[in-house]
């Protein structure tokens, strides 16, 4: 990403040369455009890099999670890209995981939250958040993992059943060279976001985070690649639309439960708690994006939300 207001005319003082090198002895993960805004430099940002070089600090960045190879669609939302980023060990979180769409065409980022673990549900969650936000693309790439596909020769994992669904064309990445552009996307999350929020204290404060850095991703961070201008000035919306009502008509998941002694019941490795009165009942659970409702008879007699 390149801001044209940064110049590499402005010479830096002994000072803030020193103040980029600490930052970047601190903290190894720091990229030079995230220095370079931290301290509200006026250069570009191979300025700082050139520094990182000069002080033997160059190889010193985040190890890619995956590689990065590029290829490309003609047009927006002729495809979008899907995934899980790699484990991410926070300080006082533990591990999390960001899963989000990018479409493939203009680096564009419908959806994409941090989870405390791969599940498919939370996959299902980005997906849907994404077709309400942006429409339907033509095709979707994604990986062979068992959130995406089922791992029997005649099952149907719930993403493909939706997708067909919905009239969305699967692509199945063999290796990562396959998806080039969002490994790029994961790259410049582990430089630019990552560092910032390390020491956070709870996954809201990380997604809180998160959705401030996504909306500037996608409105002001400016693209090398198309000419300096941002992601959403190069992407558009999908004409190929459904009402909330469709959507959440054609992409309610249903699971089949039976309530245990202890009133409760499983449901994608969490416990939930079912009120009094449904001991050894069988009920239906309905998921709608990351909101639960639990059936018996044909009515509804609790709502929760999903549990990461």
């Amino acid at each position: 990403m390149k801001d044209h207001r940064h110049s590499n005319n402005h010479k830096l003082t002994q000072q803030q040369k020193d103040s980029i090198i600490e930052l970047k002895k601190k903290d190894r993960w720091r990229s030079g455009r995230n220095i370079r805004d931290k301290l509200k430099l006026p250069v570009n940002r191979k300025t700082i890099n050139n520094i990182f070089r000069s002080e033997g600090l160059v190889h010193e960045n985040i190890k890619r999670v995956k590689a990065i190879v590029r290829f490309e669609a003609e047009h927006p939302n002729d495809m979008w890209q899907t995934d899980i980023m790699g484990k991410i060990a926070f300080k006082n979180l533990g591990i999390l995981y960001l899963i989000a769409t990018l479409d493939d065409h203009s680096r564009f980022v419908p959806a994409g939250r941090w989870f405390r673990t791969q599940g498919k549900m939370n996959v299902f969650q980005i997906w849907y958040e994404s077709l309400s936000k942006c429409g339907l693309p033509d095709a979707m790439l994604q990986d062979k993992g068992s959130q995406y596909k089922a791992r029997t020769r005649f099952g149907t994992a719930d993403y493909e059943w939706y997708a067909k669904a919905v009239g969305i064309k699967l692509i199945w990445a063999n290796s990562a060279q396959c998806k080039g552009k969002i490994e790029r996307f994961w790259g410049f999350v582990q430089d630019d976001f990552v560092p910032e929020i390390l020491h956070a204290k709870s996954i809201e404060e990380v997604n809180g985070a998160w959705r401030l850095w996504l909306a500037r991703y996608n409105y002001v961070f400016k693209s090398e690649y198309f000419g300096n201008v941002t992601h959403a000035s190069v992407y558009h919306v999908s004409e190929r639309r459904l009402s909330q009502l469709e959507l959440q008509t054609l992409l309610t998941v249903e699971e089949r439960r039976k309530v245990s002694r202890e009133s409760t019941i499983s449901l994608y490795g969490k416990r939930y708690i079912i009120p009094p009165g449904y001991i050894g009942c069988r009920i239906w659970v309905k998921i709608k994006g990351n909101k639960l409702s639990f059936e018996a008879n044909g009515e509804v007699f609790w709502k929760e939300r999903l549990r990461d």
